[in-house]
């Protein structure tokens, strides 16, 4: 049977080499470039007529009606959008995400290796489900200033979050944690929080050496950050972090007999009490039981839960009190924990049919 090819409109914002892109993407028999728009109206209209499967939009430079062009065209209908910059600033990143954007990515040329990534991307992003954003958000935003226009934002986002995301690890989680983040796509559609026990002074050059290794954006988590999907956050061990209202993160102090810092327990129970059913709990290697108290909570509350194996577990300890507990939907060995996750976020599969 013949694989029906995954057809592409380009959006060009002054990217001047269009015609180069194109040929790139059609070197990939499976891709075919149907259309090109030069603003976001046309855009629009042709995403309707044509029935992409992806568009990509290419920007020769920073400017606010690149954004503008993300929130038409997902207002207007759903479709998976990669915005390709030729530049390096990276000022308005996160509002191409925030409007509806799957991934911003910076053209690598046309190298063997930049054109394989770049065709492993478009199918990669292909397979994503998206839902169209509320129509005139931004407008109302500003024309309604008293009602909070960022909250405004964040909840919409939010909506479309499959889950939320919270890690518990000790002994040997960094290595799990870089096996896991390096199988995890840069488009992965949920916030990661991760509380894993460790010295003081020494989170700053795990996020470092994690954001090497990922294509995640991995970062220090820290008071009052706004969750967002697709990033990692790693919590410091100077004192404990949980999540409040409007996905933000708040400070608890450490205290003199505090025995994990950062508490996975303080996490894994605010995700519990915050997200409900759309909150996921893994729970990975390591000394002690902190975590196990999190996990039961998100297990009572209609959230899923996921444990490492003994098998590939540095030490069998967090994960088997809460297997212990009977509070884990699924055990799953280290190499097979990043599907589970990507099948719950992208096809909606309960832990039943988990791989």
């Amino acid at each position: 049977m013949i694989r029906p090819k995954i057809r592409v409109l380009i959006v060009d914002h002054g990217s001047k080499p269009r015609n180069d892109l194109i040929r790139q993407l059609e070197i990939n028999k499976n891709i075919a470039v149907v259309g090109q728009a030069v603003h976001r109206e046309q855009a629009a209209s042709l995403v309707q007529k044509m029935v992409p499967d992806i568009l990509v939009l290419t920007l020769g430079a920073p400017d606010r009606e690149n954004v503008e062009t993300v929130e038409t065209i997902m207002a207007t209908c759903a479709i998976p959008i990669m915005v390709m910059r030729y530049y390096s600033d990276a000022q308005w990143d996160a509002e191409y995400i925030t409007h509806g954007a799957l991934a911003v990515v910076n053209n690598q040329g046309e190298s063997l290796q930049a054109t394989q990534d770049l065709h492993r991307q478009v199918e990669m992003l292909v397979g994503v489900k998206v839902i169209r954003h509320i129509q005139g958000l931004r407008h109302h935003a500003e024309a309604s200033p008293k009602c909070g226009s960022t909250s405004d934002v964040i909840e919409a986002v939010h909506r479309e979050w499959p889950y939320v995301l919270a890690i518990a690890c000790s002994t040997g989680g960094p290595q799990a944690l870089s096996k896991l983040l390096q199988a995890l796509p840069a488009v992965f559609p949920c916030p990661i929080l991760i509380a894993q026990h460790i010295a003081d002074g020494f989170a700053k050059s795990m996020v470092q050496w994690l954001d090497s290794v990922s294509e995640l954006q991995v970062q220090l988590a820290q008071e009052n950050d706004v969750l967002k999907a697709g990033r990692v956050y790693i919590l410091p061990p100077e004192h404990h972090l949980v999540v409040k209202k409007h996905h933000r993160l708040a400070s608890i102090p450490r205290q003199a007999n505090d025995v994990y810092h950062p508490s996975c327990n303080l996490l894994l129970e605010s995700v519990a009490d915050v997200y409900r059913e759309k909150a996921v709990g893994l729970i990975l290697t390591g000394m002690g039981s902190d975590g196990c108290r999190g996990m039961e909570t998100i297990f009572q509350k209609g959230g899923k839960t996921l444990a490492q194996d003994e098998a590939t577990s540095v030490v069998f300890g967090m994960n088997k009190f809460a297997i212990d507990k009977n509070v884990i939907h699924k055990i799953l060995p280290l190499e097979k924990l990043a599907g589970a996750l990507l099948a719950m976020a992208h096809l909606g599969q309960t832990e039943e049919k988990l791989p």
